[in-house]
């Protein structure tokens, strides 16, 4: 991409999200103009949201090269509210962003059921299965799955859309940057997720986060689901606060029970007991997403489950050597990662990841990003 693919409004309004506003105040400074006339109006100083011309010494015509030019260097393509390619599962809502930063195909978000999964960094490894579990059914049927990409549920659920050959799309809302900085792990999740699906933030590239874009960044999770499943919660979990916007838009929210003794839990039970759909596997959740698209039209329903598996091969294993069998043993058919292979194998990480390739070039384990399971 260059600078030049960018149209007139999406360069303004790249460059108006740059000057690092609330996404409630870059509303109010587009709110009934065009890009380029908000950009004028906040470098002349008579932008009537502007009056003490706060943002009027950033609005330079360096300014808006410089932005560009970080759009074209990283792959960003930019999406203004009520403009072309902007997801239309979004621009209805009253707290849509005014623009939008996207890698990958936002289209995937288009004419498919919808289901952000969500969940505490912390996760347990049970929380990890389940939302990996959860990803993999979905997709599996044609579900587009959102999420935010932490650490922890989130990366697990997207984990799980991955290993999945063909079906729904993963989609991550990010609360930093697209281009910030990142493990190299986390790199990998996010290049993925573009690859097949598409990455969204209201962030600039180069612009720099704020505790508070997290929970900012939850509404746009709510936004764009049909259904909400949290995997696991704390008490005071982050993920509570898409379960507000959720709940305030009338998306159905649904959670995974979890031990009564798990801090982890702790939220999740506190939901069903509010009345939130109980999760016990992708089967309820396509059950509560049934009755949340019936009235959509545009909306493919999924496809029947049945659909989706496939004969397991029938692969020889007397020529596996100790290691590969017991860790072969450990294996299921949720996604689990190396660490947690590990604690069920009793071996060390050498010695189980030479088994866990050992098993994949025969067939008898398959590995995404990380993550480890049986084939289906």
């Amino acid at each position: 991409m260059t600078s030049d693919a960018l149209t007139c409004d999406e360069r303004h309004g790249a460059a108006l999200a740059a000057l690092g506003v609330p996404p409630a105040t870059l509303r109010r400074l587009m709110d009934g103009r065009a890009p380029v006339d908000a950009w004028e109006a906040i470098a002349s100083g008579r932008h009537e949201a502007d009056p003490e011309g706060r943002y009027r010494h950033k609005a330079t015509g360096a300014a808006l090269a410089a932005m560009a030019d970080a759009c074209a260097r990283t792959g960003t393509a930019v999406r203004v509210l009520g403009g072309p390619g902007y997801p239309a599962a979004l621009a209805a809502d009253p707290q849509a962003p005014a623009v939008l930063f996207v890698r990958g195909d936002a289209s995937v978000l288009e004419g498919h059921p919808r289901v952000a999964v969500v969940g505490t960094r912390a996760a347990t490894p049970y929380g990890l299965g389940m939302a990996a579990e959860l990803g993999r059914d979905l997709a599996g049927v044609g579900v587009t799955v959102v999420s935010g990409l932490a650490r922890g549920v989130d990366a697990a659920a997207h984990a799980g859309v991955l290993g999945t050959e063909h079906g729904g799309a993963p989609v991550g809302v990010l609360g930093t940057a697209l281009d910030a900085p990142t493990t190299r792990a986390d790199a990998g999740l996010r290049a993925a997720v573009a690859s097949r699906g598409a990455l969204l933030s209201e962030i600039a590239p180069g612009g720099a986060s704020a505790r508070w874009w997290f929970s900012v960044r939850n509404r746009v999770l709510a936004a764009l689901a049909h259904v909400v499943v949290v995997v696991e919660c704390h008490h005071r979990g982050g993920s509570l606060h898409t379960v507000e916007a959720a709940l305030a838009r009338g998306v159905t929210v649904g959670a995974v029970p979890g031990s009564v003794r798990s801090p982890a839990s702790a939220g999740t039970n506190r939901l069903l007991v509010d009345g939130a759909v109980p999760v016990r596997g992708a089967d309820d959740v396509l059950s509560a997403l049934e009755l949340a698209i019936v009235a959509d039209p545009t909306v493919v329903p999924p496809r029947s489950r049945g659909a989706t598996r496939r004969p397991r091969a029938n692969t020889p294993r007397r020529d596996l050597d100790a290691s590969a069998r017991r860790v072969l043993r450990s294996l299921d058919h949720d996604p689990a990662t190396l660490e947690v292979v590990v604690t069920r194998c009793g071996l060390s990480i050498g010695e189980t990841s030479l088994a866990l390739e050992a098993l994949a070039e025969v067939g008898l384990a398959v590995g995404v990003l990380g993550w480890w399971s049986r084939p289906r």
